[in-house]
């Protein structure tokens, strides 16, 4: 299949996959060597402004934190919050100490996608399907990426 070139077309081609994706490093992967770089992108994201995605990206990241460093307790901080009204996305960036967070999320499918990653070198990097809708319980089945299993 030949790779979309233009916005719109990277951006649905970035939610096939996320709906797709049988190993979720894809859908990110796709998502930092298409959109990332791109100029079109960039310029038209703005300032999120809704607060309940904003508040699952944190419940999300808080749960794959707790997978990744149950020890301690830090709270993230924000780099970047952004949407692109137009094609119903969201994405964003977050520290929680030595972790980065990345996240992007399609209103229309109430789906995002989150990793959380070390920044020691180690590796390790945690994803995440998400719905912004239901609430993010960790106490609950929270399910993140095992290779070979469908979520």
């Amino acid at each position: 299949m030949k790779q979309p070139t233009n916005l719109a077309g990277k951006i649905a081609h970035l939610k096939t996959l996320l709906v797709n994706a049988e190993e979720f490093s894809e859908p990110m992967t796709y998502f930092f060597d298409a959109l990332v770089d791109d100029p079109a992108f960039l310029a038209k994201g703005k300032k999120l402004r809704d607060e309940q995605i904003e508040s699952r990206f944190y419940g999300v990241l808080e749960v794959l934190r707790r997978r990744m460093t149950p020890d301690t307790e830090v709270k993230p901080r924000t780099m970047t919050l952004a949407a692109l009204k137009q094609y119903g996305f969201a994405h964003g960036g977050f520290t929680f100490g030595h972790l980065l967070g990345v996240t992007f999320y399609f209103r229309d499918l109430d789906m995002g996608l989150c990793a959380l990653t070390a920044m020691d070198g180690s590796a390790m990097t945690l994803f995440s399907r998400f719905s912004v809708y239901d609430q993010v319980d960790p106490s609950k089945n929270f399910q993140v990426d095992r290779p070979g299993r469908r979520h």
